[in-house]
């Protein structure tokens, strides 16, 4: 009667195993999780399950969600590549950057916040970055904390060896056997390790992370999305598992328990201390809080004098002590150096359509994206100020050439950096950069010298468009040398009383001389007479031409004086170029009504010749201070006309009383069908105006036949006369 059962009784234990092992078989999800060793984020535990707190978090989070885990034992550097090769699924106390974003997935709400700190030695006394001159510092190698330290110490001028290591406890034991001073770490393994190595904790923190779980890039978002699920609940549910991991490796779990008795005579033992060491304790405080501000003063200072505060990159000052340093060093006897000066094009745009906050944030990007390109040792980066930078170059050989070429592709990067760093809101706006560069080696120039021949190299790459690389030229510089010796001797023309005026007859239809033009002329003590041609233009660039103008219309109004006692040049007049630069002069009516009073010339004997390209200034402006010189008397005539940019608008409402057709147009007559066509036009044009007209450069008598058939009564030319003292 018992034997229908024994099939079921055998099946039973068959049908219990399935039962057991059906989650692991069917329902269990397999995560590999990379670990190395980082306590108290993330270890591998002697059973070898993941821990710390990163670790107690995933075994969570895993049981919440049936994953099953397979910890992978690597390194640092070596999980990374495993993570983005696709080779683990998770790898915890992950720090977000915006590259780390490129090549993995991140959750969003953060595990944790940490930052670095540095640890050293108790018998070392650092109290800030400059405390770190000359000191070994062990870092983890190829870390953020690597890079970010490097560049705070160049940021600061402070010279200090990175000592790179594979892990931190590498890093700490060498800071306790004596092969390096100090140790940077994350602050939560620095906080549990640093008393273990006899290590303390300094001042020195920087760069602030938020720490994650980070994924392969391109899996499903599933997984991530739970993880931030469950961590935004369990961080609002104090006893969570998230509080729990938190609270025990915080405490210290995972080590040997201290004794009951151990810590109340130890508690015991730091009260009595305590007493004991108030009074001194405090003492000792106040002076070490007056040393450590005196050193951030000095800290500061040094900052202010040597960096920019815009960009945190050194300054011109700053830029010269390096220029010093690097001319006086043996190496440079030997090795050709490279100072190029990166000056935006257009940068002005920026401020002008946009705001000046704008102007700021592009350079300050463009520092960073200059910083990015040179990424190396070699060089040394500067902000000089405005938009301007400058970038100094070691170790580019014994070869000139060859120098240059790695200058030329060195300057290609940056070129391109300078649009790369561009916002979509500013790339419209056509800013790129000009390039200059001065290149030496053992016969180098003084600093000053390299700097002035780079931005002389750069007003080459400007004039030649902008946007390109130009080095200095030899030629060139001579060139410069003669223009500023020629402004320096401009600059005592007027003392040394070499300037003159000539003047060129001016005649009417009968032949009868009608008026003269002054001409400006430099009669130099050395190279005798120079044309106008080469220091009017000088004179304008610099300013010279306002005292210099002013000279010839008070030299002219006092000729003027003296030929009104004279019956045969009483009704002559004098004709006066003014430059725009003397014309924009706020005083410059005022100053002329002066000249006139003292020296009572009659104001409709001066004749004021200004050009076309005057009026394009400021049209309404022009237009006021021209009805103000014919209220004084004067007489108003456009010189050059049909050679600037002057509509018949303005023409038709400007207080003028006579046109001069330029010398270029008269030049094309008889032979000329444009020109003859524009000078009939002008003189048509002329007389239903009202304007009287001179014709400029009449050289020939069948010029002067055309114009006078043509109603053209004033005449200028080499035919009738050319420009000479009256003497």
């Amino acid at each position: 009667m018992h034997l229908p059962y024994r099939p079921a009784l055998a099946a039973a234990p068959l049908l219990a195993l399935i039962i057991f092992t059906l989650p692991s078989a069917v329902g269990a999800e397999p995560v590999r999780i990379g670990v190395y060793h980082n306590p108290p984020k993330i270890q591998l535990s002697e059973s070898g399950e993941p821990s710390g707190i990163f670790g107690d978090l995933a075994r969570a989070l895993a049981d919440e969600n049936g994953w099953t885990l397979e910890p992978v034992e690597c390194a640092w550097r070596e999980c990374l590549v495993m993570l983005e090769a696709g080779e683990l699924d998770l790898m915890p106390d992950v720090a977000f950057t915006e590259s780390r974003a490129e090549r993995f997935a991140f959750h969003r709400e953060p595990v944790l916040h940490s930052w670095s700190q540095l640890y050293h030695r108790p018998e070392l006394s650092i109290e800030g970055v400059l405390d770190l001159e000359g000191l070994r510092i062990a870092v983890l190698a190829d870390s953020m904390q690597q890079r970010s330290l490097s560049r705070m110490l160049t940021s600061f001028g402070v010279d200090a060896e990175l000592v790179a290591l594979p892990s931190f406890q590498e890093s700490f034991a060498s800071v306790q056997q004596g092969a390096t001073d100090a140790v940077v770490s994350n602050h939560l393994f620095g906080g549990w390790q640093a008393p273990r190595y006899g290590l303390t904790a300094s001042p020195i923190m920087f760069e602030p992370s938020r720490l994650f779980f980070a994924a392969p890039p391109g899996r499903p978002a599933a997984r991530l999305e739970r993880i931030d699920a469950q961590l935004l609940r369990w961080k609002r549910q104090p006893g969570s598992p998230y509080h729990q991991a938190l609270e025990s490796w915080r405490s210290g779990e995972g080590r040997r328990p201290v004794p009951r008795w151990l810590r109340w005579a130890l508690i015991g033992s730091i009260g009595l201390m305590a007493l004991a060491m108030l009074g001194n304790l405090t003492l000792r405080r106040r002076l070490r809080d007056h040393l450590a501000a005196i050193r951030q003063v000095r800290e500061d200072n040094r900052r202010l004098t040597l960096y920019d505060s815009l960009t945190g990159l050194p300054n011109r000052r700053h830029l010269m002590e390096q220029l010093h340093r690097r001319l006086d060093t043996p190496h440079a006897a030997h090795s050709y150096t490279a100072l190029l000066l990166i000056d935006l094009d257009r940068f002005k745009r920026v401020n002008d359509t946009h705001s000046h906050r704008e102007g700021d944030e592009l350079l300050f990007q463009l520092s960073e994206q200059f910083e990015a390109v040179l990424g190396h040792t070699t060089t040394f980066l500067a902000h000089l100020g405005a938009d301007e930078f400058a970038v100094l170059v070691d170790d580019l050989g014994e070869r000139a050439d060859q120098a240059a070429q790695r200058v030329e592709r060195l300057g290609d990067r940056l070129l391109s950096a300078v649009v790369a760093a561009q916002t979509p809101e500013v790339a419209d706006l056509g800013i790129t950069g000009s390039i200059g560069v001065s290149l030496f080696d053992g016969e180098a120039p003084t600093p000053d010298t390299a700097l002035q021949q780079a931005d002389m190299a750069v007003s080459q790459a400007k004039a030649a468009g902008g946007n390109r690389l130009r080095f200095f030229d030899d030629a060139v510089q001579a060139a410069v040398n003669r223009q500023v010796r020629l402004e320096a001797d401009l600059r005592r023309a007027l003392q040394r009383d070499e300037l003159r005026l000539f003047y060129q007859v001016q005649v009417d239809e009968s032949g009868e001389v009608s008026g003269r033009e002054a001409l400006l002329r430099w009669e130099h003590p050395v190279q005798g007479m120079i044309s106008p041609m080469d220091f009017i233009p000088l004179a304008e660039e610099t300013g010279l031409i306002v005292p210099i103008g002013r000279w010839v219309v008070a030299t002219a109004c006092r000729r003027l004086a003296a030929w009104a006692s004279d019956p045969a040049l009483a009704d002559q007049a004098i004709s006066v170029n003014v430059s725009p630069v003397q014309f924009s002069e706020e005083d410059f009516v005022a100053e002329l009504r002066e000249i006139l009073d003292a020296t009572g010339a009659p104001p409709r004997r001066l004749v004021l010749e200004v050009t076309e390209s005057l009026l394009m200034q400021n049209p309404e402006c022009v237009s006021r201070r021209l009805s103000e010189l014919r209220d004084l008397g004067v007489r108003l005539a456009l010189d050059d006309f049909g050679t600037g940019y002057s509509s018949l608008n303005y023409l038709k409402r400007l207080s003028l009383h006579e046109l001069k057709i330029d010398a270029s147009f008269v030049a094309g007559i008889p032979d000329d069908p444009a020109d003859m066509a524009i000078v009939d036009t002008t003189l048509t044009l002329a007389n239903r105006l009202g304007l009287e007209v001179t014709a400029e450069g009449v050289e020939t008598a069948e010029q002067h036949r055309w114009l006078q058939a043509r109603g053209c009564r004033r005449f200028q030319g080499y035919l009738f006369g050319r420009p000479e003292p009256l003497a």
